[in-house]
């Protein structure tokens, strides 16, 4: 389920830091739309699978704070879990046409929602372009600490890899680690980016690459994202 969330602005400047401010207009109509739901998708370290990615019409990067040419933005919401992506509608219908905090020097409105009609890819070799950056993040569970690697890095696909394997087991079995060990990762054009997210500065991947795989794991990519931290706004990919 693919939405395009159409949003105002009451100033043209926003905080570098803006994907946590999406996430928490999210969370406010979730909390309202069904608690329950979102106690299950906030309570705790829950794996969220969904992902989104912001459009900003002309951005101006000047430290801890963009500048837009308009006073608006676009939020692009994804997920593979039908059930979740009407539970996450809801939550933007409940919130629609309401004044909400952005941040300490602009306030955000949800205007429009629409529901994007999703081509199911048939191919097993797909060029795509990420609308949000990819994550590969190692996680050291003694430490608590992680590292973050980007495309051109020896260990980027293993790692990446290996987080696939555990994001997607549950959803098709044990068998889908041969499909996503045979998964070939193609550069077109990546670039590295370093992206502020809640305080924490994350390298990550940008631009074009295509990839060869089946054709239900391609799928699954473009309706729910690849990569870490996908609920924070990383990970969106679209075919091109």
């Amino acid at each position: 389920m693919r939405l395009k969330i159409s949003c105002e602005l009451t100033s043209d400047k926003i905080p570098a830091d803006y994907r946590r401010k999406v996430v928490s207009v999210m969370k406010a109509g979730l909390s309202k739309s069904n608690e329950e739901k979102y106690k299950e998708m906030y309570g705790g370290n829950k794996q969220k699978n969904f992902t989104f990615s912001v459009y900003l019409p002309k951005p101006v990067f000047n430290g801890t704070v963009i500048e837009l040419e308009q006073k608006k933005l676009v939020i692009n919401f994804a997920t593979a879990d039908a059930e979740l992506g009407i539970n996450y509608y809801n939550a933007l219908m409940n919130v629609r046409n309401k004044l909400l905090p952005f941040s300490t020097m602009n306030q955000i409105r949800v205007k429009d929602i629409k529901i994007v009609r999703e081509e199911p890819i048939v191919s097993d070799r797909i060029a795509f372009k990420t609308l949000s950056p990819i994550v590969c993040r190692d996680h050291n569970k003694e430490t608590r600490k992680d590292w973050f690697y980007w495309w051109e890095e020896d260990a980027f696909e293993a790692i990446l890899k290996r987080n696939l394997y555990f994001q997607l087991r549950d959803k098709f079995g044990e068998y889908v680690k041969d499909d996503i060990e045979a998964l070939q990762f193609k550069k077109v054009a990546i670039k590295k980016t370093v992206v502020v997210c809640y305080n924490l500065h994350v390298a990550c991947s940008l631009g074009k690459f295509e990839l060869v795989g089946q054709p239900y794991l391609l799928n699954h990519f473009v309706q729910g994202g690849i990569g870490s931290m996908r609920g924070m706004g990383f990970g969106m990919i679209e075919t091109i």
